[in-house]
């Protein structure tokens, strides 16, 4: 490394001007502008997207799907307690009735801190320990 002195100092090259190209045959960088003859990516718009490879099949699309959409999730609701107040009878249907749940819905669970005036006698309707009956 010199030392630093006044004979070797330069420019940063971060304040360097861009060149600028196709500009004629006399700047140096003319006509192609430094992009060669023919092909894609001597065009206009001629790059490719990410993840082309040329025809051959994507490797996102080559490696194995996993998983799946749980069928539970779609037939199965769960219910605050604190809902249930005014309800006299709670069974799927009552509670498809009053619109707590969707008509889809064949399973219901009952959470929270609370209490229940009735008790449940249908066999879809599980709940929590947080839940107490009167």
């Amino acid at each position: 490394m010199d030392k630093l002195s006044l004979n070797n100092l330069s420019d940063s090259s971060s304040r360097k001007e861009r060149k600028r190209v196709g500009r004629g045959a006399g700047s140096g960088i003319g006509k192609t502008a430094g992009r060669g003859h023919k092909g894609q990516k001597s065009r206009s718009g001629g790059s490719i997207r990410p993840g082309f490879e040329g025809g051959q099949m994507p490797l996102q699309m080559r490696v194995p799907k996993f998983g799946f959409s749980s069928r539970v999730s779609r037939i199965s609701e769960s219910i605050n307690v604190s809902q249930l107040t005014e309800v006299k009878k709670i069974d799927i249907q009552s509670l498809k009735d009053i619109g707590i749940i969707k008509k889809s819905t064949r399973k219901v669970k009952i959470f929270g801190q609370g209490k229940l005036d009735t008790k449940i006698t249908d066999k879809n309707i599980k709940v929590s320990k947080g839940v107490t009956f009167e």
